[in-house]
């Protein structure tokens, strides 16, 4: 994996150019591995499942010409898998998550056998009928809300309270799980529900409550003392997480040994509200790749902060990003505009890679996600992994976002990897 430079890919990208002088030109920049999707399925890995999946066939070029194409000029194909299910959700609502309100979510709970089944079964399709080095699982995860994972025009909810007691999942499964494993489920959610409600009430007094009284990071251990369950409730989400991970490596492993299972990770300050923990479950999988997406988040995340303006106006919108900052530890942004334009500034994956690394040890793999698409530029895109390399992390993987990375910034990232791993 020393040496890994990756791109994650799709067939819009590739049909910018003709496939072949796609992946040539991938080649050219030094990049070793593209991560692409399925589209197919085979009908037979699907029928022991009580679900209405969908099946269907590739339209060319197939995922096996694909590699073949790949495998002609040394590039590895590894596939993404999406634990998420979110389409598979939307047609079976039975299997997403509950939130402590008794709704559900836009994804699949990855405690419900159903969802587990049909991962496994996704991923058997793949492995089995197709030469590629891996799976890439497109965040394994336990979703908060739609109110805190960007959607704009929710209600919006106050910092912190919604992300250090995350609304989901009481769900039969996650429940019956947390009293095996002896969890006072019953306390946590009397809890989670009466955080939840004060986040919601967004008045100017509720804000400055918050304003005033968080000032550091010493100020969290006060709010968790009073809330010592919600420890419980935070790693107990990490071990559904845990869990769910340690059956798809069994999964892949039994098909072949030597392939691989790559996660994607939020950065280690935000992995543990959706229930990530790095240290917990690195050996459920053979490297992470952490998302940073540090020049687009921005566009995301300040959805949450314009709701939380928009339903209090008479609050200054500075003191908004400053309790974000403040929260985060993350270096910049200026205002909420400039966030929403620009992101981060690229030293903050310096320390991410820095707290992940210490999570992990010396000796487990770490890839760092840059984003490719505007706003990043080239020197964006330089400065980042420079950041990454620093950082320690063992290899570099570009998020080319749908068609959207320019051959300038395809460019950047592969000369500028390929430049710090020789010198490693």
């Amino acid at each position: 994996m020393k040496g890994y430079i990756g791109v994650w890919t799709s067939r819009k990208d590739m049909l910018q150019m003709e496939y072949k002088r796609a992946l040539e030109f991938f080649a050219e920049c030094g990049i070793t591995t593209i991560i692409v999707g399925y589209l197919g399925s085979h009908a037979e890995y699907y029928r022991h499942i009580d679900l209405p999946v969908v099946t269907s066939k590739e339209e060319p070029p197939t995922l096996r010409d694909i590699c073949k194409m790949a495998e002609d000029v040394g590039i590895k194909v590894e596939v993404v898998v999406e634990p998420k299910c979110m389409s598979l959700a939307k047609r079976a609502p039975e299997i997403s998550v509950v939130d402590v309100f008794g709704n559900r979510g836009n994804i699949g709970c990855l405690s419900h056998p159903k969802v587990i089944s049909y991962v496994q079964a996704r991923i058997r399709d793949i492995l089995e009928n197709h030469e590629v080095t891996g799976i890439e699982l497109d965040g394994a995860y336990i979703d908060m809300h739609p109110r805190m994972t960007n959607p704009r025009g929710q209600p919006g909810a106050l910092y912190p309270y919604h992300h250090v007691a995350p609304e989901s999942c009481f769900c039969k499964y996650c429940r019956s799980l947390a009293k095996e494993e002896g969890i006072d489920i019953d306390r946590i959610e009397e809890t989670v529900k009466k955080i939840t409600k004060i986040s919601l009430e967004l008045s100017s007094r509720n804000f400055y409550r918050a304003f005033d009284t968080f000032r550091g990071q010493y100020d969290m251990i006060r709010f968790i003392m009073k809330y010592p369950e919600l420890i419980d409730w935070l790693n107990f989400r990490c071990k559904i997480i845990s869990r769910f991970l340690e059956q798809i490596k069994r999964t892949v492993k039994a098909i072949d040994p030597n392939l691989t299972v790559s996660h994607d990770m939020l950065p280690p300050t935000w992995s543990w509200s959706i229930g990530q923990d790095y240290a917990g479950q690195k050996d459920y999988c053979d490297n992470y790749k952490i998302v940073f997406y540090h020049k687009r988040v921005g566009s995301f995340e300040v959805n949450p902060l314009i709701a939380i303006r928009d339903k209090i106006p008479d609050v200054n919108e500075d003191d908004i990003i400053e309790l974000y900052k403040r929260l985060v530890g993350y270096e910049g942004p200026p205002s909420i505009t400039y966030f929403s334009q620009h992101g981060f500034p690229s030293t903050n994956i310096y320390y991410e890679l820095r707290k992940a690394r210490e999570e992990v040890g010396p000796d487990y793999k770490l890839i760092a996600g840059i984003v490719g698409d505007a706003p990043a530029t080239p020197t964006d895109i330089e400065e980042a992994i420079i950041m990454a390399a620093k950082g320690g992390a063992d290899g570099f993987c570009l998020h080319t976002w749908y068609g959207r990375t320019p051959p300038s910034n395809y460019a950047a990232f592969g000369n500028k990897a390929r430049e710090l791993l020789m010198a490693c």
